[in-house]
């Protein structure tokens, strides 16, 4: 029964009307950014641990940006760079911090 009502579900889901993200913004924001909007620098570091090291520095990127993203909202000219990386061989972990700066609208 049950992979009969995950097919519904899924088959609901497709006949729906997919609408476009700036549909669904305040039309008072929805117009593109231009070049001269983009004036604010802003920055943030974070840290995360993984069992590699590639997937403690995507991690902590990733934090990174979405603090940046939180306050900043729309910004272009990403640059990342990586802090810190140790290696805890006892454990079989990485940890990185990662620093992300970007260009942002107010």
């Amino acid at each position: 029964m049950r992979p009969l009502f995950l097919s519904a579900v899924i088959a609901t889901a497709l006949l729906l009307p997919a609408t476009p993200a700036s549909a669904t913004t305040d039309p008072a924001t929805a117009h593109p950014a231009t070049a001269a909007d983009y004036t604010v620098p802003r920055s943030a570091t974070s840290s995360a641990s993984a069992r590699g090291s590639d997937a403690a520095i995507e991690l902590a990127a990733s934090y990174a940006r979405g603090a940046v993203v939180a306050v900043g909202v729309d910004c272009v000219g990403w640059r990342y760079s990586i802090v810190k990386l140790v290696e805890h061989p006892s454990t079989s972990l990485y940890s990185a911090t990662v620093a992300a700066s970007a260009t942002c609208v107010q």
